[in-house]
């Protein structure tokens, strides 16, 4: 861990600052201290330090710090912003920008271009000149997800107030012109914000299983694996969209899972089909290696019925027929 405690906190009001507490007998501390050193050889900023609140525990005291890890901005006007998202170095990174610029940058629609690509996701109003009630609405949104994405205002782009927005990671541009509640603005970031290929947890498993689209599986154990495996199947994800959710499942998380699915008790990567309407699972068998082509070619199959559902009791295949909706 870092000893650079003293340092940081011997000022009357913290300095700009991006601080990690963490103790380092815990399992999330450790795996966060490996993409903290990411971060600070990215960011080269002399204001990025960690805690050992076990080594050093006066300043977590002082900052009544109670789990652990804990991940928080502090700024030079005594402000401070807990960061709640992804415990990854780039996360961690796009956050301290956002943090830093303004939670609502106004521009002008000759220059919004550029802003369009400022972040993973931006989200830019585009009111009319005397739209006031959304102008305001839309402040309150950004204050309140200032930490995960980046809000834009520009000017009109048609003759009725509207919002856009630019998933950047999936290459998506939602355009809507239902801006008259606080519970539309919700909504479309829901929508601009939701990845194209999730990775399931505990905490947002039910958000994909109640759907009522099949699930596409994919276990894997590492980031590498799991990033692979979304640039290659992107394209196909946006294709079968309507009815099928492309997800990523941690084996490790989730070992439970393989054998219910078909796939091998302890296997750390596999591709799996779950009906959740029939109840029936499509393990990928096949020894082609796991590619867009290939999983589209099993895809297929699935609908035409030239695979068969894989039986748990007997662990083979029931009688073939046709899925039309996989």
């Amino acid at each position: 861990m870092h000893e650079q405690s003293h340092g940081f906190l011997s000022q009357p009001l913290f300095n700009s600052g991006w601080t990690s507490l963490t103790q380092v007998h815990s399992d999330a501390s450790r795996e966060l201290e490996k993409e903290w050193a990411l971060l600070e050889k990215a960011e080269n900023d002399p204001n990025i330090v960690s805690f050992d609140c076990e080594a050093h525990p006066r300043p977590c005291k002082h900052l009544d710090v109670t789990s652990f890890p804990t991940i928080r901005l502090y700024h030079r006007d005594g402000r401070m912003d807990r960061y709640r998202g992804e415990r990854k170095a780039r996360e961690m990174g796009m956050f301290i920008h956002r943090a830093l610029q303004p939670f609502v940058i106004e521009t002008v629609e000759s220059t919004a271009g550029a802003l369009r690509l400022l972040d993973d996701v931006v989200i830019m109003a585009h009111p009319l000149p005397d739209d006031w009630s959304l102008y305001e609405r839309f402040k309150a949104l950004a204050k309140q997800y200032r930490d995960r994405y980046s809000f834009v205002v520009s000017s009109p782009i048609q003759d009725t107030s509207a919002l856009a927005c630019y998933n950047n990671v999936d290459d998506e541009k939602h355009v809507t012109t239902e801006v008259a509640t606080v519970q539309a603005l919700e909504d479309f970031v829901k929508l601009c914000s939701d990845p194209l290929i999730p990775e399931l947890t505990r905490q947002n498993e039910v958000q994909y299983t109640k759907t009522g689209k099949s699930i596409l599986h994919y276990f894997a154990t590492t980031e590498a694996e799991k990033e692979s495996y979304r640039v290659e199947m992107r394209p196909l994800a946006k294709k079968y969209s309507e009815f099928l959710h492309f997800a990523i499942t941690d084996a490790d998380d989730y070992s439970d899972i393989l054998p219910a699915v078909g796939l091998k008790a302890g296997a750390k990567t596999g591709l799996a089909l779950e009906n959740r309407n029939t109840g029936d699972m499509f393990p990928y068998k096949r020894a082609k290696k796991i590619t867009a082509k290939n999983v589209e070619d099993f895809l297929n199959d699935i609908i035409d019925g030239n695979i068969k559902p894989w039986n748990q009791e007997a662990g083979s295949g029931q009688e073939g027929r046709s899925h039309e909706e996989l």
